[in-house]
């Protein structure tokens, strides 16, 4: 694995950053109006829609490290596209092995259909999407509202739907719109993979990494300027400490990420773990991260004026997008105990 990023991996964080410039106005305008996409969506999908993506399937070449320093990047102030999602359903329905030069080309919007609502992560999926045959339900679909279709996992089998009864839910976090999905009909195509769901979770876990690094700059931030008994407050030890041990588990989160990125594309041995790993590590981070920020902020973290709750919105609709940290823990539970058991064997 190459431990620094490329040049054209830095040219990509650097193109993010610039264009989610305004992303907490965005993401309180969604708050208060309901959804609506930034300013640059359109630029966002038409470049960055298919990061990762080899070039014979429509893509630029490169791989998935690329896509998560991208969405990482853009996810520090909580931009309101449906990127990540796009990116996530593309990359599986590619790794299964099907067309999607629909959403690579722009003419079509995806969104990913993974988690159902009787289950958190479980490894008894309900909805049928084999041999075209279509049948459950999906919940939490971020962006599925205005989907031209849906690229659905139940377990290793992914399909391409583009009908299917949708459900409007209020989501938790006013940047990520979701619905519930009743699948009928049938597919239009098919296939599987068993590593098709890890590229999307790794994303997801990208995603959250950039959210708690956003909460820590947004809380050191306000250390800074604001000021008690003559000085700033991040002088003071019990208010810096609070960043700094955010600031230690968001690193920790994003390096787990970037390996777990890594192990994916080159499909190591310990990919698995690494992804259950690190979505884990990132929910726990974004989450500690978006608390400590409300918590430097004083009185006025809590109230919906001030934007930490911002965070913490996107921090508790992470954790749970496609498997909950808790589940993904015993999951990586379960792949140490059947490897210990299978070297003593």
């Amino acid at each position: 694995m190459r431990a620094t990023f490329t040049p054209e991996q830095i040219q990509i964080e650097e193109a993010m950053v610039e264009l989610g410039a305004g992303g907490l106005v965005d993401a309180r305008a969604c708050l208060e109006h309901g959804w609506r996409p930034p300013a640059a969506e359109a630029q966002l999908l038409a470049d960055f829609g298919v990061l990762g993506l080899p070039e014979e399937l429509g893509g630029y070449g490169g791989t998935l490290v690329d896509a998560v320093v991208a969405v990482e990047a853009l996810a520090r102030t909580l931009v309101p596209t449906r990127l990540p999602a796009q990116l996530a359903a593309i990359q599986v329905a590619a790794a299964a092995g099907l067309d999607v030069t629909p959403a690579a080309t722009g003419s079509e919007r995806w969104a990913l259909a993974a988690d159902e609502p009787q289950a958190d992560g479980s490894d008894a999926w309900s909805a049928v999407v084999s041999d075209g045959a279509l049948g459950g339900e999906k919940t939490l679909v971020a962006y599925g509202g205005d989907a031209d279709a849906f690229v659905v996992c139940s377990g290793d089998d992914v399909a391409i739907v583009e009908g299917g009864e949708i459900t409007p839910r209020e989501s938790i976090d006013p940047t990520r719109p979701v619905v519930d999905l009743s699948l009928t009909g049938s597919a239009r195509a098919s296939g599987s993979d068993s590593s098709a769901l890890l590229r999307a979770v790794v994303i997801a876990a990208a995603d959250l990494c950039g959210a708690a690094a956003g909460a820590v700059a947004l809380g050191a931030e306000h250390a800074r300027n604001r000021e008690q008994f003559g000085r700033s407050i991040g002088s003071y030890q019990g208010v810096a400490f609070q960043l700094a041990d955010a600031f230690v588990a968001t690193k920790a989160a994003w390096d787990l990420t970037l390996y777990a990125a890594w192990a994916v594309d080159v499909d190591a041995s310990d990919a698995p773990a690494s992804v259950h790993a690190a979505k884990s590590k990132a929910g726990q981070a974004a989450l500690f991260a978006a608390e400590r920020a409300m918590q430097v902020h004083g009185g006025i973290g809590i109230t919906l004026e001030a934007d930490p709750h911002l965070y913490v919105r996107r921090a508790i609709f992470g954790d749970a997008w496609l498997g909950r940290g808790r589940w993904h823990r015993l999951a990586l539970g379960r792949l140490r105990l059947a490897a210990a058991a299978a070297a003593v064997a």
